[in-house]
């Protein structure tokens, strides 16, 4: 008898409205996955009011260099020590069960929601997520086989036709701190928010 373990996806989902189209995208990939056998997390980060602000309050206990606080050391030390905040460990426990990461959001101003940016800092820690020796492609996910990533943004029909788009600028915000391997980027329209021309946040 042979018997092969469940894979997990943990799909990162970063819109406020229920109703929007990356609401229906995601249930569809919840749906797909789970047809196909996955375990499928989700962190709906809007429901559950994720902190965006990277602060003193994501250290439990006291900080190295209370004199200067630096971010970056200070998270890197505390998850070595497990003193990290609740809620970063409970998505970095996510993304350690995880073989497969999607992110779901709309584009705001060629770059991703706030609240989204505040989970790639605050989850993806220095020492859980990259070192100063491992990065790049020779990153700590790389060397653990952790995981694939898959990027689904929404977007104006007027902005995705335009060359300027820089979207390697997504890719390089988990890129330098994870290392992950991308497996495709795909991108759909959104609403039809805002006029055309305009770079601001859509309702897609």
């Amino acid at each position: 008898l042979c018997l092969t373990a469940q894979k997990t996806a943990l799909i990162v989902f970063a819109h406020q409205t229920p109703a929007s189209f990356n609401a229906t995208a995601r249930d569809v990939a919840v749906q797909e996955l789970s047809d196909q056998g996955y375990r499928v997390l989700v962190s709906d980060l809007y429901a559950m009011k994720f902190r965006a602000e990277a602060t003193r309050d994501d250290i439990k206990g006291e900080l190295k260099n209370p004199e200067l606080f630096q971010y970056g050391d200070e998270t890197m030390f505390a998850w070595m020590e497990n003193q990290l905040s609740e809620d970063i460990t409970a998505e970095q426990q996510k993304v350690t069960e995880a073989e497969l990461i999607i992110f779901q959001f709309p584009l705001y101003w060629f770059s991703v929601p706030a609240i989204l940016k505040g989970w790639f800092d605050r989850v993806l820690a220095q020492g859980f997520a990259f070192s100063l020796e491992k990065m790049y492609d020779n990153g700590v996910f790389k060397v653990f086989s952790l995981p694939s990533v898959i990027l689904k943004l929404t977007m104006n029909e007027q902005i995705r036709s335009d060359k300027s788009l820089c979207v390697s600028e997504l890719i390089r915000l988990i890129s330098e701190g994870s290392s992950s391997v991308y497996k495709s980027l795909q991108q759909e329209v959104g609403s039809e928010e805002p006029g055309p021309g305009e770079p601001g946040p859509g309702d897609g």
